[in-house]
């Protein structure tokens, strides 16, 4: 059987309640801004990544401006569009493929 309580208690119960709340909407605020904080971290690492790949194909980057480097991948996606976009929808689903068995990899043995 619940026991009474008194105006008192249940004031103090909704107080701490309320506490309570403040606290874990604060928790959430932090975690979504660490979440946020590391994907932009690993935007710019995958940025400087891909922009060092692009340097190390063209002979003498250093003397070219932003903008010539521009043209010449427009030029070369735009003669080369449907190659490109065939081989990134093929890189695409061999790293679904991959992600796919290495995600049965970690389920225990029978529930496949």
């Amino acid at each position: 059987m619940s026991k009474k309580l008194s105006q008192e208690e249940l004031k103090e119960s909704i107080a701490r309640a309320k506490t309570e709340i403040r606290q874990c909407e604060n928790y959430i605020k932090q975690q979504t801004k660490k979440n946020s904080k590391l994907e932009r971290s690993l935007r710019t690492r995958r940025l400087i990544q891909r922009g060092a790949i692009l340097e190390s194909m063209i002979r003498e980057p250093d003397t070219l401006t932003n903008e010539q480097i521009k043209k010449m991948l427009k030029t070369a996606f735009l003669s080369a569009q449907e190659t490109v976009r065939e081989m990134a929808d093929a890189f695409r689903a061999e790293n679904a493929a991959a992600a796919n068995a290495n995600s049965g990899e970690n389920e225990p043995p029978g529930t496949n």
